[in-house]
């Protein structure tokens, strides 16, 4: 990630600082094989998306929350930002997408203040009035992908929005 545009949340720049440190292993890695067949594309500044579902989102790179007890292998991540180098097509990252609320800036901004954020949220900063409105995914899939996205400069990536968070996204944000 660039700088600026640092993660909201807790370890992410770590964990992206340790995969773009490995060394490449690309026994695992799965780009989609023909990514014109029974879905869609979306293209990135530096990643080329795939998906086979039309309930798909927007999310910035810096509000990226990763799984909660993901298990990470840098070489691997290190191997799909070679993949994605390479022009590969990935299917998109699953999770829970959330959209940030007035109440959500004030509580965190009061949880800053007593030095409580980073164990009551998990951020590192709190958010502000610029992100009302907008959408955090907490991911339940596709944890390297999005990593690799977010070392290799992507903004934003598209998200899959799980069945019981679609009534957070508004009808004119899905893609």
């Amino acid at each position: 990630m660039r700088c600026g545009d640092r993660s909201f949340f807790v370890g992410t720049d770590d964990i992206l600082e340790s995969i773009a440190e490995s060394c490449a292993d690309d026994s695992f890695v799965e780009p989609i094989e023909d990514p014109d067949a029974r879905g869609s594309t979306f293209e990135g500044d530096k990643v080329n998306w795939w998906s086979d579902s039309s309930y798909v989102v927007m999310v910035a790179t810096s509000r990226i929350l990763f799984m909660d007890g993901n298990q990470w292998n840098q070489e691997h991540g290190a191997g799909v930002i070679a993949s994605m180098r390479a022009g590969n097509v990935f299917e998109i990252p699953a999770g829970r997408v959330y959209r940030i609320t007035a109440n959500d800036v004030k509580e965190s901004k009061r949880l800053a203040k007593k030095c409580e954020l980073e164990e009551q949220l998990g951020l590192e900063r709190p958010w502000d009035s610029e992100d009302i409105g907008q959408y955090y995914a907490q991911l339940l899939d596709g944890n390297h992908r999005a990593a690799a996205a977010m070392i290799l400069g992507e903004d934003s990536i598209p998200v899959y929005v799980s069945e019981n968070y679609r009534d957070n996204i508004r009808k004119k944000d899905w893609l």
